[in-house]
């Protein structure tokens, strides 16, 4: 026997959400943006393929409610939000339609993410760029997406600039009197800054003209 859906009407309850009647009996309640998307009509067979499209968009409308919470909060990248997803129980395949949905839509934009993050992170301290490009890496950011957001927020600073910001505020940090010692911990912590030795150098030599 062939199930036919028999009528598509408004919720009493919601009037975003559309109750599917299946051979006169309510089958399911969706979205009606779901329902648009799916093309239901009246008359149309309710098969296996039907319920298995179904299945797999409730659980997307689910995965993306997680989601839009998380974004709610914070901003998130896009293979951050993937994982996220995965642990909070969807399937790595709605989890990865989802997060593509909601890059079309506009929720997220790794673009955008990188330059909060970088941002975030010169506010604490500054660094090099090498430093930088890793930190985005650990997050997942694609290369390019990590270079182009770099140049954005970097524009018009030298790495020598970051560099010496850096020295300039780590030396009141470093209280041996040991000019030896000072310089090796300087030159240790910008290297861990992402900073290469001829700009470390000249950064500690700045900084210990300008405390003396």
């Amino acid at each position: 026997m062939t199930y036919l859906i028999t009528a598509i009407e408004p919720s009493e309850d919601d009037p975003n959400l559309r109750e599917i009647y299946v051979q006169g009996k309510l089958a399911m309640t969706l979205p009606c943006t779901m329902v648009e998307q799916l093309e239901l009509t009246i008359e149309q067979p309710w098969d296996d393929e039907t319920t298995y499209a179904l299945d797999t968009c409730q659980a997307i409308e689910h995965s993306r409610k997680i989601a839009i919470d998380l974004l709610s909060r914070r901003t998130w990248g896009c293979d951050e939000m993937v994982t996220r997803l995965i642990k909070r129980g969807t399937d790595k395949v709605i989890a990865e339609q989802t997060v593509k949905q909601l890059v079309e839509d506009g929720w997220l934009d790794d673009h955008s993410f990188a330059c909060a993050l970088i941002r975030q992170w010169l506010r604490k301290e500054p660094a090099g760029r090498r430093w930088l490009l890793h930190k985005l890496y650990e997050k997942k950011i694609p290369p390019l997406v990590a270079k182009d957001a770099l140049d954005e927020e970097l524009q018009g600073q030298t790495e020598q600039d970051a560099a010496d910001a850096f020295a300039e505020k780590r030396l009141r940090k470093i209280l041996s009197t040991d000019e030896e010692t000072c310089k090796r911990k300087m030159l240790s912590a910008l290297n861990r800054k992402g900073f290469n030795m001829d700009v470390a150098l000249e950064a500690f030599r700045k900084a210990q003209n300008n405390s003396s």
